[in-house]
């Protein structure tokens, strides 16, 4: 069984001063040309290889799977888990407004609601895992899972084993691909981690 988890290409958030979290922007130009690579790439690796492709809720998850969807031939589900970590009132909001509306941090900061409404850490990462559990126990193809930058955070520091308490950090870039593969001995393995070799044409584009 593979995983392969991608995160949305880049966000109209991102070019802004706005929030992400539950923040439901679009997919920027260089957002969508992003995933256009990625899909290219994917539909020459993963050719004749049967295939979920599941997504967040959020547009630039969405936007993101239609064009693999198109790429690859296959539809698309939407995966209501696979949600970005929920950021509570602050979703939709500047970065300059939501820091008026921030709660002062407590311990243990795995419990702290950064804003009212809002997941703490701990909460996000059993929704995450809760996720997984239940995919790996009722899936055995391979899975595209479409998802945000925390989630996928989330889900290797799971499949790895690695405490939530450990307070890790993985850096996930926009349309970049990480793979999660049970080997023959069915040891969890992180194959590809932030893998983003086929964007290199975007950032060459981007240079001219």
């Amino acid at each position: 069984m593979s995983l392969l988890l991608v995160r949305h290409g880049e966000a109209e958030h991102h070019i802004q001063e706005i929030t992400g979290g539950w923040t439901d922007t679009d997919l920027t130009k260089l957002g969508r040309r992003q995933v256009e690579l990625l899909a290219e790439r994917l539909s020459r690796e993963l050719a004749d290889v049967p295939l979920l492709l599941a997504t967040s809720r959020l547009r630039r998850a969405i936007q993101t799977a239609e064009i693999l969807s198109r790429n690859l031939a296959i539809d698309y589900e939407i995966h209501p888990a696979l949600v970005d970590l929920n950021n509570g009132i602050a979703a939709g909001k500047t970065h300059a407004e939501a820091r008026t509306l921030a709660l002062q941090p407590v311990e243990p900061l795995l419990d702290w609601q950064p804003y009212p409404e809002a997941e703490s850490w701990r909460q996000f990462y059993n929704r995450v895992a809760g996720y997984m559990q239940a995919y790996i126990n009722g899936q055995s193809s391979t899975a595209l899972l479409v998802t945000h930058a925390a989630n996928i955070h989330g889900m290797v520091a799971w499949w790895l084993g690695v405490p939530v308490e450990s307070r890790s950090h993985i850096a996930v870039g926009p349309a970049s691909l990480t793979v999660l593969n049970l080997n023959r001995g069915q040891e969890r393995t992180l194959e590809r981690l932030n893998d983003c070799a086929h964007l290199y044409p975007a950032y060459l584009e981007s240079r001219r």
